[in-house]
């Protein structure tokens, strides 16, 4: 309505979070969305272990990324026959918890 010449930019930056508070507490499983997700890990807590922790991973990229961390994943998705994330921890956990 000013008549000002502009173009529209989406910008974003995806930061890690201080999760420092965070560092003596275990998890059964750590489930990663994206491969910043395993940056922040890593840049929270240098010397994670992996242990027992069970690590879940959403796509290709996350995959590649947590294997080149170095971490061992034990539920992936999407798969066909775990096409969502839900999914695929429900499958986990039944196929793991049998007595």
């Amino acid at each position: 309505s000013n008549d000002i010449n502009f173009s529209k930019a989406m910008l974003y930056k995806t930061v890690c979070s201080d999760l420092s508070d965070l560092e003596n507490v275990n998890y059964d499983v750590l489930v990663f969305f994206s491969p910043a997700g395993i940056t922040s890990l890593f840049e929270n807590f240098p010397k994670f272990k992996q242990n027992e922790t069970r690590i879940a991973v959403f796509g290709a990229t996350t995959a590649k990324a947590a294997e080149a961390a170095g971490l061992q994943i034990d539920i992936a998705a999407p798969k066909p026959e775990a096409p969502s994330m839900t999914m695929a921890l429900e499958q986990y956990i039944k196929k793991n918890n049998k007595k």
